[in-house]
């Protein structure tokens, strides 16, 4: 029943589009919102690990939160907002804030909050896992520099887990079919228009530990990447070759889980 309800709110969604010409939230993921306990200890420990300097981020700090700009414009925003039963946040981009929270008003949702607005942004949160944003000014964040090896978040990953509208849900939110990933081959991927894209995941990519990934980093060596994470001390399992392709996990400081497979 919730699956016709899905399919049939976003039949009537893509109509109402077809009559504007442009789907109110745009097939592109800005950021990812990764929760962590200790902010300051998670900082330090990812700008190791990435090789690169703490710059000052205009109050992200007292915020709680912290930014790791990636290749493509993607973001993994380390928040201690979220932690304790808190889980990784997806951010979507709109260029309308209001008709985005009209389109989500009528699409399926447990979930929403109300749009929130300051000079930064608009924003609000569906189902605590998925946030809609819309950018009113940059950040001017101080510039960074891009890690060799690990410099590129090609997919952010959604864990669908036994949910078969999960699927469904998300491709009625950003208006685009689901299709086989062409790296990961028995999972299925929404194609974003730039950035990375999103990755389904229903139990089939896991850590050692049997904790879900919350997104792949690519890199052009993947035996130098694991060399790398672990001289930095970082949690990391052995190369795998499951799902079509070779990749290998690892762990930050609160178990939050990642991929890294070549590409």
């Amino acid at each position: 029943m919730m699956n016709e309800a899905i399919k049939t709110a976003a039949n009537s969604n893509a109509e109402a589009d077809a009559d504007t010409g442009k789907h109110p939230i745009k097939p592109f993921m800005p950021a990812v919102f990764v929760p962590v306990r200790d902010l300051k200890q998670a900082t330090e420990w990812y700008a190791s690990l990435l090789d690169r300097h703490i710059a000052p981020q205009d109050a992200q700090f007292e915020h709680g939160i912290y930014i790791f700009e990636f290749e493509g414009g993607v973001q993994l925003i380390l928040d201690s907002n979220i932690w304790g039963g808190g889980k990784p946040v997806i951010m979507f981009d709109t260029d309308d804030i209001h008709a985005a929270s009209a389109f989500c008003d009528s699409h399926p949702h447990e979930s929403r909050t109300e749009v929130f607005i300051d000079e930064f942004v608009s924003v609000f949160t569906v189902n605590d896992d998925t946030m809609i944003c819309r950018a009113n000014r940059p950040l001017d964040l101080p510039p960074q520099s891009m890690h060799a090896l690990l410099g590129k978040i090609s997919r952010i990953i959604v864990s669908a887990g036994d949910d078969a509208h999960k699927v469904d849900w998300y491709e009625g939110l950003v208006g685009k079919a689901a299709e086989a990933d062409p790296q990961f081959g028995d999972l299925r991927r929404i194609k974003m228009d730039k950035g990375a894209d999103l990755l389904i995941n229903e139990h089939r990519l896991s850590s050692a530990s049997g904790k879900e990934p919350i997104a792949v980093i690519a890199t052009p060596d993947l035996a130098g990447a694991l060399a790398h994470l672990r001289a930095k001390g970082a949690e990391a399992g052995e190369i795998e070759g499951e799902h079509g392709t070779a990749y290998f996990t690892f762990e930050d400081l609160d178990g939050n889980v990642f991929v890294v497979s070549e590409g």
